[in-house]
């Protein structure tokens, strides 16, 4: 569906100072008020409250905060009434959350914000309307928003997306709770109530209907929070989610109008490239990905969809046999090779083994257990002269001699990466060949290459040449791991660093390995877990 901004009501030439039919004055009072001066931003804010004048529910908004711009000072203002007054519901932060063009990001510590809007006054227990736009998938038992008068739990308003068992967890000013069957805390929830009998909760266009009890009670009159919950006046857990839209209304929603809002807030959302759902992209290669890896995030996919066009620009795509961007926040999305992005052995997709943790910044093996098998042995599937790449954003606390990736049959059939052990405090790379060099754990994270240039075997960090030596012996024969080394088929030497991207292909030119740096930086950067 097109929204009405997108098409007979907004002439986006007004921005630029060209004529047209002129800006909607709610949307001008508000990019007045949080001074957005981005044309896109802009544009974005006019369509949004054209589009929810067109559907007929503009009317119905109690507070709308479309977390536009990136700072604290911007994000506070309600579009529906951007005056700088606890009364207008403009937002107060507290603790440490972090501003973005995505939104704002909780830090499970002591971070949220105090909405100032009034359960029982502003958000009543029989006409009511909420939703939140989530960014990122978390399993956790920290409240999306809203209050809770203990032990009073049928005067609570309460919204969780994606609890620790897998669940939205809601509460309604009633005794029982709602639950509904959710694995990703991603995208569009709304919550609504029109009468004493049922609730409706929406995740996009899939709507369920709770039951209300009898023993329902009334709203009791406390300030409604986000990323916490209200108990009694204090915040009580604190959620580490991104929000990019959060919303009350007076009144309820029809299914029809919980549709159109959904509707209007996803335009919304893809016109500032921050978009939750099925995504795509220009290149043919990183849309293969996009698809069969499940990639929702729209951040993430134009992420993947530049670093494949950067990398092809360079040279490097033809070069590479694997690449894991670990992009996703899940095991089934980061298992997959973008350069061949299918779902088997062949196209070298990562089995992972043991424990480890997958989020937004990657891949954790856990240093006792965990790795991945990538299934591509050097052998058989790499050239004489080759390389391995990998970028780590956390340090190394594993212990003695522990290898980020690698496999092993002897020192002179051997293809690794150790960037630090409390062993030797040294850094090892073999490439056919044994490189040691001293080294600290403060420096062990960032880009590590390996790479073979006119017979020698270079060990690369970030941009510096940190050793070479002439190659010697042969590849190994065994599958390259990540997160262990493979020493004769047996997994041995666990690391926890945790990882953001892999390569692995054919040797480069040095100007080729300083390109495949700019590009692994580039692409970390756009998804903000660079170091």
């Amino acid at each position: 569906m097109i929204g009405f901004g997108n098409s007979m009501f907004l002439n986006t030439s007004l921005f630029s100072g060209g004529g047209g039919g002129g800006i909607d004055p709610d949307a001008q009072a508000f990019i007045t008020a949080a001074a957005i001066t981005d044309p896109t931003q802009q544009a974005a804010i006019n369509t949004l409250v054209v589009d929810l004048k067109g559907y007929n529910v503009w009317s119905k908004m109690k507070a709308l905060y479309p977390f536009v711009g990136s700072t604290a000072s911007q994000h506070k203002w309600n579009l529906k009434d951007p005056r700088d007054l606890d009364a207008a519901f403009r937002l107060t932060f507290f603790g440490g959350i972090t501003h973005s063009s995505n939104g704002i990001l909780g830090n499970g510590t002591n971070g949220y914000f105090n909405t100032h809007l009034v359960s029982g006054i502003d958000v009543l227990k029989n006409s009511n309307a909420s939703g939140i736009y989530i960014r990122t998938n978390v399993s956790e038992e920290n409240t999306d928003y809203g209050m809770f008068p203990t032990p009073v739990d049928n005067q609570a308003y309460q919204f969780l997306s994606r609890n620790s068992s897998n669940a939205i967890f809601t509460r309604n000013s009633a005794l029982t709770s709602g639950s509904v069957a959710n694995t990703d805390s991603r995208g569009f929830f709304q919550m609504t109530r029109g009468n004493s009998s049922n609730y409706v909760v929406a995740k996009g266009t899939t709507k369920t209907t709770h039951s209300v009890s009898t023993t329902a009670g009334e709203l009791i009159n406390l300030n409604l929070f986000g990323l916490t919950l209200n108990v009694n006046g204090s915040p009580a857990g604190y959620s580490t989610k991104q929000v990019a839209f959060h919303y009350y209304a007076n009144t309820s929603l029809t299914n029809t109008e919980l549709d159109n809002l959904y509707t209007a807030v996803q335009a919304f959302q893809t016109t500032l490239g921050r978009s939750i759902g099925t995504q795509t992209v220009s290149d043919a290669d990183a849309q293969a990905f996009v698809t069969n890896a499940g990639i929702v995030d729209q951040v993430e996919a134009n992420a993947i969809n530049n670093l494949v066009i950067g990398m092809k620009a360079d040279g490097l795509w033809s070069k590479m046999k694997a690449v894991y961007p670990f992009v996703g926040g899940t095991a089934s999305s980061n298992k997959f090779n973008l350069k061949n992005p299918l779902d088997t052995d062949a196209a070298f997709r990562l089995v992972f083994i043991g424990g480890g943790t997958w989020n937004n910044n990657g891949y954790t093996p856990n240093g006792t257990n965990g790795y991945a098998n990538t299934f591509l042995t050097p052998s058989t599937n790499l050239t004489t002269d080759n390389h391995i790449s990998i970028y780590l954003n956390s340090l190394n606390t594993a212990g003695l001699v522990p290898y980020i990736i690698g496999c092993y049959n002897s020192e002179v059939q051997a293809f690794t990466i150790r960037t630090f052990g409390t062993f030797d405090n040294s850094s090892v790379t073999y490439n056919h060949t044994p490189l040691s060099i001293s080294n600290t754990s403060a420096n062990s994270d960032g880009f590590w290459l390996t790479n073979i240039i006119s017979s020698n075997h270079r060990q690369v960090r970030n941009t510096t040449l940190r050793g070479s030596i002439t190659k010697l012996g042969a590849a190994p024969t065994v599958n390259m791991y990540i997160g262990a080394l493979n020493n004769n088929n047996v997994a041995a030497q666990f690391a926890n660093q945790r990882i953001a991207t892999t390569t692995i292909g054919d040797n480069l030119t040095a100007v080729e390995e300083s390109n495949l740096y700019t590009a692994l930086q580039n692409f970390n950067t756009a998804l903000a877990r660079q170091v």
